[in-house]
This record gives C-alpha cells, structure tokens and sequence, in this order.
C-alpha cells in the first residue's frame, strides 16, 4: 500500500524524500513558499484581468476610452513591465536585498496602483497608472520561478512550478466571477460603479497577501532565520540543493556576468522560446479574444445575446482548460523527460484555435471550442521555465537573468505586436492575429527543437560541480543526512580538506 501510494505521490506531486524528517520538510516549504508566491500571483493576474473585465462592464464609457487607447493602456502596461524585469533579475541575484522583504514591497505597491485605478477619469491615467503598477509586478512570475529553483530539487521542481503557474489562470478565473457578482450586487453602491468597486477590492485583498509574504516568505536556504524552521532543518535546506553564490554587485563584475551570460546558448534560445511561445500559445487570454466575442454575439433582433454577467463568466471556460491542461503537460514532461514535445502539443492546439477562427463561420459551439482548446498553450509557463530552471543551475547570475529575460523578451515582443497585430479595433474576429499566431507558433517549436539540439550537444555543468567548488573554498561543512547517498563526492571533498 504505501509503495502504491509513493508511486502515486511520485507521479502527481515527484519523487518523494526517503527521509522523514526531509519529507516533513518539503511539506513545510510547500505549506509557505509554494502557497505565498501561488497567492501572490494569483492576486497579480486578479489585478491584471480585471482591467479587461471593467472595461467591458462600464469602465470604458466612464473613463471616456475611444479608438485604440484600450490597446495603448495595455502597451503601457507592458512598457512598466519590462522596465523591470532586470532590476529584480540583479536585486535578487544579488542577495542584497531579501526576498521576504522585495517580494511584499512590491506586492503591496501594486495593490495602491490597483486602488488608484477605482479614481481614474481619463484614458491617460489609466495608461499612466497601469504603467508604474507593472514595474511593481515585474518582481512576480520571474521572481517566483526564481524562488522555485532555489528551494526545490530538479525531480520536485516540474509540478510545483505547474501549481504556480496555474495560480495565474485561477486569478483570471476568479477575475470573471468576482466582476459578475459585483456588478449585480455593488453596482451603484455608495455612489461607486461596479467596475470601481472591483479595483477597491482587489487592494484590500492584496494587502492581505502581502502582509502574509512579510510573516511567513523565508528568503533563500542559505540566508533563511524563518521562525518556522528549526535549526536541524535549515541546515538540511543548505545541504538539499547545491551551493548558489550571490553576486556582489560592482559595475566591472555586473559587466563581466552581463557578457558571460549573453553569450550562451542556454540564454539566447530560452528567452527566444518563450518570446514566441507567450505571444502565440497564450494568444486567447493575453488578448482577451474569447472575452470581446462573448460580448458582441446578437440575437436575430440586434440585442445583445449575454448578459453583462455572461460576459465575465463564459471566458472562463478557456481559464478552467488552461488550469486542468497546464497539470497534465507537466505530468507528462517529467515523467518522460521530453520538454519539447510539450511545444509540439501546445502549437497544436493553438493552430486548431487558429484556423477554426479564421473560417469564423463555425457557430456558436464551433467558437466555445476553438477559443476554449487554445487554453492548453498556457503549459508553456510551466513546462518551458521548469526546462530553463533546471538548465541553468549551475550558474546564478545565468539562471536569473535567462529567468527574467525570458519575461523580458515576450514583453519587448508584446509591446509593438499588440498594436500592430492584435489591435481593439480588429475586435472580434482578429484576423491577423490568427494567422501571426500560426507563425510564430512554429517558430517557437522550431527554437524548442534547437534547444534540445544544443543541450546534447553541449550539456550544461552538473550543478555539484560548482557546490564541491564552494565546499572547499568556502569550508562549507553539510550535515550528515540521507542526501550523503546522492551526493558522496561532495562528503570526500570535506573529508580530504580536513586531513590538510
């Protein structure tokens, strides 16, 4: 029963610890880290989607949005969004900063953005806001991935990133139903629309969240003091992963790291993959297509075929798909070890989408379906960084600077592709964005291919390479435990440094 059970836990959740006292441990880690950064990015993508649900429940005609300038707002957005990908990269890497501290901060000045959006009057205060609230938020997806492959195991890394990543969609989720009730039940009160009082309670859970990071986030294994670990398990935390160097940032060393980083493989091709794959595979809720069609179906007689509610709540038949579809790639992905067939699966769902909305006249089940089936590209979040993460071990200015460049470049990308291929005004059928899609789709199938050319090619470091590296300059003296067996070349190293 119970090696039933391991082989059950092994395929749903990785390969559990022998160890008691280690696998009591990992639930710990999960119980803090995996649930703060789950809930701080769910509250992230609550306050982000939330902005396309206001504006088709009254915020557009309050605000006075014309033209293009929704598009725009969500240029904005993606302009603040990559303003600060690198900054967190080097604030994280350098450890100069703890993330217990960086991670709330951020969290909780998005969330006054998010308020101060409930008071905007113009479409340019909008942009303005939606600007400096991204600069926040660009701590979030990469930052958390980041933590992610700081605490865990390559083998515990695959569905725990999968559990984070979906975070994302049940923020959309959520996102939809919350503007539905709102609308029909605060809608008017105390002199505030419906779409205001979304932003208004959208802040006060975020301060929420970010007051629970700064009790509970226990930074990194080898600088954690969380009141929640006991000694014995913090030393069990630095001897889990191999040893991560944080850099001390002088501009001569930023620059060496900068030029080393850039020059790999592993860099150019993971931020390239994701480039592609964000802007194709996740094309139904990044442009919220699914959303603007539910709104402009008609009835025979020219009125409108859902209700203000309908409108928030079908859209999330695509977020339920991207949720159940992201868990069961990952399942997949590490139990066959084959990342890049996930990009072959995920483009084929997307061209499905893709083609099904270029003939258009398909019905209305016909449109649930090809809008609902693109849900699945959303796996690339997880499947694509989790392949990153594990890549880049061996190097930590290398991991987090692949990490967040990756966020990076599909935003670089996102901001002259949005309006130059997914404009407002194309709205519904966004005829040019389906087809962009059947391009770069294959494109990011075709980077995924090289990636998995070059990895054999030129396999990465083992990461105890660097850790054994560390163990003797450093005097680094790990604990006796059960990793001894994994790792007994690293027990020589100290072995031989104390005989000197």
């Amino acid at each position: 029963m119970g090696a039933r059970r391991d082989k059950i836990e092994t395929i749903f959740w990785g390969t559990p610890p022998k160890d008691p006292k280690e696998r009591k441990l990992l639930v710990k880690l999960d119980l803090a880290i995996l649930s703060y950064i789950c809930l701080n990015y769910w509250i992230n993508y609550v306050d982000r989607a939330n902005f396309a649900n206001a504006y088709v429940t009254g915020m557009q005609q309050a605000v006075g949005f014309a033209g293009n300038q929704y598009t725009l707002a969500n240029s904005c957005f993606t302009a603040g969004y990559i303003v600060g990908q690198w900054p967190s990269a080097v604030i994280l890497a350098s450890g100069r900063f703890p993330p217990r501290f960086y991670f709330p901060l951020c969290c909780l000045a998005w969330g006054l953005c998010t308020l101060g959006m409930a008071f905007v009057t113009t479409p340019h205060q909008v942009m303005a806001v939606r600007f400096v609230q991204a600069i926040f938020e660009a701590s979030t997806f990469s930052g958390s991935h980041y933590i992610l492959g700081t605490w865990y195991r390559d083998n515990e890394l695959g569905k725990r990133t999968a559990v984070f990543t979906s975070a994302a969609q049940f923020g959309t989720f959520f996102s939809g139903i919350m503007q539905g009730a709102i609308k029909s039940s605060l809608d008017g009160r105390h002199g505030k629309a419906g779409w205001q009082w979304l932003f208004i309670i959208n802040f006060a859970m975020t301060v929420v969240i970010a007051l629970h990071g700064f009790f509970f986030f226990p930074d990194t294994p080898h600088t954690s003091k969380a009141f929640w670990l006991s000694e014995e398990e913090r030393e069990m935390c630095r001897t889990r992963i191999p040893y991560q160097e944080h850099y001390v940032i002088t501009w001569a060393r930023f620059r060496q790291s900068i030029t080393k980083v850039v020059t790999t493989w592993r860099f150019s091709l993971f931020v390239l993959l994701f480039t592609f794959s964000a802007t194709a595979f996740e094309k139904t809720g990044v442009y919220s297509e699914f959303l603007f069609w539910v709104k402009s179906v008609k009835n025979a007689d020219g009125t409108a075929r859902y209700t203000a509610s309908q409108v928030n709540y079908y859209p999330t038949i695509q977020t339920a798909v991207a949720i159940v579809g992201t868990y069961l790639m990952t399942v997949y992905c590490d139990h066959t070890g084959h990342r890049f067939f996930a990009n072959v699966i995920m483009y084929a769902a997307v061209l499905i989408s893709s083609a099904m909305l270029l003939a258009w006249n398909i019905g209305i089940p016909g449109h649930f379906f090809a809008y609902s089936i693109s849900g699945i590209g959303y796996a690339g979040q997880a499947s694509n960084f989790s392949w990153a993460n594990s890549s880049t071990r061996d190097d930590e200015m290398l991991r987090s600077l692949t990490l967040f460049s990756m966020n990076l470049g599909s935003n670089l990308w996102a901001l002259w592709y949005g309006i130059a291929i997914w404009p407002v005004v194309d709205q519904p059928k966004f005829r040019n964005g389906q087809i962009a899609t059947i391009v770069t789709g294959a494109a990011s199938v075709g980077v995924a291919g090289a990636i998995a050319y070059c990895a054999r090619r030129w396999p990465a470091p083992m990461p105890q390479d660097n850790y054994e590296a560390e163990v003797v300059e450093k005097g680094i003296q790990p604990k006796a435990s059960a990793e001894d067996d994994k790792h007994p070349e690293v027990t020589d190293v100290v072995a031989a440094e104390d005989r000197r």
